[in-house]
């Protein structure tokens, strides 16, 4: 057994060259996982052109992919921490190019919507194993935490810009151009993995690691002594999440109905026999738990994962608000709309990049909840927009939004990673994911409702010539559809008006929740000293 000199050491071991250049190749692949979640959306209007079917078709497209991935990342996170956080990469690095040179040329929806949901599947596979790997790489405090901020800057940011890569795709290709990003990349990434990542993971008597601590290079190590993955809780894990997550969906799409509250439901049962499973198997010689349920008793891990969860639920769903403003009601094209998320991107970066940095000096719980707060600004600055105003309150809220959100997952992230042992790394990174996840399909949900309600109680009440119209009434694209064929500019004027009165309800009811969120992190997240040794 090691020295207790020794795993100090170990773990402060600091990070060359080697590391950084692998860094790189991580974030190259987060880079394209995050593009994959949001290149779809301007995408989505040529791809009913040119493909056809129906609206729910049409939904499942965008949706299959983030399904597919909320719903795998808890159980790939404890597989990659106990079969090897590099072989999955790869395995999920492939999985992406693959799927995404299917979609490119899918002659069917139904065909692209089987290739997003496999693309889901690898993403699913490699983004805890990215975490893991990135954390077995930097021991240190201060230099994890910078190269968290790298990396989160790539994932988040990928987000954000996701719509400018599929304008300028969409302006000069065929709509499958937006999904072939992915392929030399994650080849690129299958290619180098292997030369610059290591494992990553001590041998700590569980057969995790390379044994020797160097990053080597080499395989998980088989151990006679170290206990079994558990076969029941894999599927007992996606029987929790998925039915969740597809009620989210639904409830965005239909409303409150049977069929998506029974499939939340049913996913609540099936999430309560996993946890209970998962405490039974915590005393079990033979067999390891999916999920260590130890690490939400640490302090602080669980009220990350809840903010987490919270801001992914109200600023998630802002940028499709957002896109949908840029085309729908100041008109612009597909290329014209991506531009205008330029902005928000690049002070998103200087936030990701930065927060590392200043947490050095300031506690990071401070720097969250000061974060936070900036995004109760941006959420009102966004409330301003009116059909007159033009774009600008949505770009330069949306910004605020974008640099005063980059705290949390930054630094909550490195603080939910370090707070465990580094072999588990993968599977914390995976709770956090799908944190956000859930955050995001419940912020489409409630939000989008809510946009949709005024929007409906407006039009329905509105004494303007043609807003009556089911298809009016129903939807802005259905509203815009219809002043266009019919050249009514005055039910044109009145949809924007009611649109934008939806996403003014929307933002200030998410700027009373961010509120309360930013005295809440930085009350108890103050204990949290700066990533400073």
């Amino acid at each position: 057994m090691a020295s207790a000199t020794t795993r100090a050491a170990e773990t402060t071991r600091r990070a060359g060259l080697r590391e950084w250049f692998g860094l790189a190749v991580l974030a190259m692949a987060a880079l394209v996982i995050a593009i994959d979640t949001s290149v779809v959306l301007l995408a989505l209007p040529s791809i009913a052109v040119e493909l056809g079917g129906d609206a729910s078709q049409q939904l499942w497209i965008v949706d299959a992919y983030g399904f597919a991935l909320a719903g795998l990342l808890v159980a790939f996170g404890g597989l990659a921490d106990r079969l090897g956080r590099r072989r999955m990469a790869m395995l999920g690095a492939a999985t992406v190019a693959i799927a995404s040179a299917v979609a490119a040329f899918a002659p069917s929806p139904d065909v692209l919507i089987a290739a997003r949901a496999l693309m889901g599947v690898g993403a699913a596979a490699l983004t805890p194993a990215l975490y893991g790997l990135l954390t077995g790489m930097f021991r240190d405090d201060r230099q994890r935490s910078v190269a968290l901020g790298i990396f989160m800057t790539c994932l988040m940011g990928g987000m954000i810009i996701g719509p400018l890569v599929g304008g300028v795709a969409l302006s000069s290709f065929w709509w499958g151009s937006v999904f072939l990003i992915a392929v030399p990349v994650m080849a690129l990434v299958c290619a180098m993995l292997p030369f610059v990542v290591g494992e990553g993971v001590d041998n700590r008597g569980d057969g995790a690691g390379d044994g020797d601590g160097d990053g080597n290079g080499k395989e998980p190590r088989a151990n006679p002594h170290r206990r079994r993955i558990d076969a029941v809780s894999v599927p007992l894990s996606l029987l929790a999440v998925l039915p969740i997550v597809f009620g989210l969906k639904e409830s965005a799409r239909v409303g409150i109905q049977w069929a998506p509250v029974v499939a939340i439901v049913l996913g609540a049962c099936f999430l309560v026999a996993f946890v209970r499973r998962q405490q039974r198997l915590a005393d079990d010689p033979h067999h390891e738990p999916l999920l260590d349920l130890s690490m939400f008793r640490r302090r602080g891990f669980s009220l990350v994962l809840v903010s987490l969860f919270l801001m992914t639920m109200l600023t998630g769903p802002l940028m499709m608000l957002n896109t949908q403003y840029f085309q729908l009601v100041a008109g612009a094209d597909v290329l014209t709309a991506g531009l205008h998320t330029v902005p928000p991107a690049i002070v998103g970066v200087v936030g990701f990049v930065m927060m590392p940095l200043v947490a050095r000096r300031i506690r990071p719980g401070f720097v969250i909840g000061a974060g936070l707060a900036l995004t109760v600004v941006g959420l009102l600055v966004m409330a301003q927009i009116s059909p007159s105003t033009g774009p600008w309150p949505l770009i330069l809220g949306f910004s605020l939004v974008s640099f005063g959100a980059a705290p949390l997952p930054t630094l909550g992230t490195n603080l939910i990673i370090g707070s465990v042992p580094l072999e588990k790394a993968s599977s914390a990174a995976s709770t956090s994911e799908t944190s956000g996840q859930l955050g995001y399909a419940l912020g489409i949900a409630v939000l989008g409702s809510i946009v949709t309600a005024v929007y409906r109680s407006q039009m329905t009440t509105s004494s303007e010539p043609g807003t009556a119209a089911a298809g009016a009434v129903e939807s802005l694209a259905g509203a815009v559809d219809l002043a266009v064929s019919t050249g009514d500019d005055v039910l044109r004027a009145a949809s924007a008006a009611a649109y934008c009165s939806g996403v003014q309800a929307s933002a200030l009811v998410a700027a009373v929740i961010m509120a309360i969120l930013a005295v809440v992190t930085a009350v108890r997240l103050r204990h949290i000293e700066r990533f400073e040794r």
